[in-house]
């Protein structure tokens, strides 16, 4: 158990502050596309009076000579119903998933919509149609989701002092540190609700796959993992090296937020990220959250309409840095440079507002997506991004 304020633990600093978000949804109410809720509703109706007697298959054939009872279950076959009557009989605790995972599965859902559009629902997206053909610059795009209404709560779980912990991959907050708790007693915990937009953009697991198997990136990878692993020596942390993709993915966010914060009107600071990046899906999710209507004007929806175009300037203003060529030559695992967490990545390309990012501006390498060595590109969208023409914010 962390210990509290006045009982061993060091007394917490003024302002470090912890927090846990949790967007789309309440986590033990998320949008749940493996549930079978019709199923249930139907078994529903009838269990009172009749189902909840039953204790073989051949019992359902027999109640089903009942007129009401066949006229709740007649869309669905014996078997899924003896399924759904064992889970109400022998209830067993589901595990609860975790955050992101929750919120991928409900973005990657097969539905064209999710949600509700009305001004008080806490969460609506449509799923943007993609061009076919697809050209190259959208090959690694599986799916491009846009979030007309989130919401998002960050919450106040205690203070830390000296060394702050940031969720693992799961978006699950383990803090390996004692914290010094709110109160000696808590029955409450101060929270705030912001709502907002956003865009997911979801990448090919295949092509994310295939791109892991190439040596060049193997090769660089194990000078990211070595570089990672001098900052755990200097720095320990529960949280372990998160991964290729995660990197992949999170330095591709990054290049999105600066070039998409110069077309929708927001701040780049007022643009914050979700990285996905677990065997539920690969992704990122750019949003914005306020407390009043401010975060729901639109600006990024109508953006999240001209992806392919963002995208393109998005990889021209990863080309050059101006710290270039000290930038593009940084190795992770430099022991003179002590920057173990970067690739190619510094203030005068990757780095972004601390706000807007989830790993405080950690885990970057721009040289996946504009790389000195084309070998490292996940795709010929990027193996080709030296020969785009240079796309205009519109």
């Amino acid at each position: 158990m962390p210990g509290r304020v006045g009982e061993g633990a060091p007394e917490p600093a003024p302002g470090a502050i912890r927090q846990q978000r949790l967007l789309l949804a309440d986590r033990q109410c998320h949008l749940d596309p493996e549930r079978d809720t019709e199923i249930r509703k139907a078994v529903e109706r009838v269990w009172e009076d009749f189902l909840q007697y039953v204790e073989s298959k051949n019992d359902i054939k027999n109640e089903r000579k009942k007129a009401k009872v066949q006229a709740a279950l007649a869309d669905y076959k014996d078997a899924d119903v003896w399924a759904e009557v064992q889970r109400r009989k022998n209830p067993v605790s589901e595990p609860m998933k975790g955050l992101k995972q929750a919120e991928v599965e409900t973005l990657l859902a097969s539905q064209d919509e999710v949600g509700e559009d009305a001004p008080q629902s806490n969460f609506y997206a449509r799923c943007h149609p993609l061009k076919s053909p697809r050209s190259p610059l959208m090959e690694m795009i599986e799916r491009v989701v846009l979030v007309h209404r989130l919401r998002e709560v960050i919450t106040q779980v205690g203070f830390t002092r000296f060394e702050s912990e940031t969720p693992d991959i799961e978006g699950e907050l383990d803090l390996g540190v004692r914290r010094g708790e709110l109160a000696r007693e808590v029955s409450w915990l101060p929270a705030v609700e912001n709502h907002g937009e956003g865009i997911f953009l979801a990448l090919e697991s295949d092509a994310i796959n295939r791109w892991l198997a190439r040596a060049e990136v193997k090769k660089r990878g194990k000078a990211l993992a070595d570089g990672f692993d001098a900052a755990q020596r200097k720095h320990p942390s529960k949280v372990g090296f998160l991964g290729l993709p995660y990197v992949l993915v999170h330095s591709l966010s990054h290049l999105l937020i600066t070039a998409v914060s110069l077309e929708c009107g927001y701040s780049a600071s007022s643009i914050r990220e979700r990285i996905y990046a677990t065997p539920a899906g690969y992704g990122l999710l750019l949003h914005t959250g306020t407390p009043d209507a401010e975060g729901t004007l639109g600006g990024l929806v109508q953006v999240g309409r001209r992806i392919e175009q963002t995208l393109s300037y998005a990889l021209e203003l990863g080309r050059l840095c101006s710290n270039d060529p000290v930038c593009a030559q940084h190795s992770p695992d430099n022991p003179h440079e002590e920057r173990f967490l970067h690739g190619a990545a510094c203030h005068g390309c990757l780095l972004i507002s601390e706000t807007s990012c989830e790993r405080h501006n950690q885990l970057l390498d721009r040289a996946w997506w504009c790389p000195p060595s084309r070998a490292l590109a996940p795709s010929s969208s990027a193996r080709t991004c030296f020969d785009l023409p240079a796309a205009r914010a519109l």
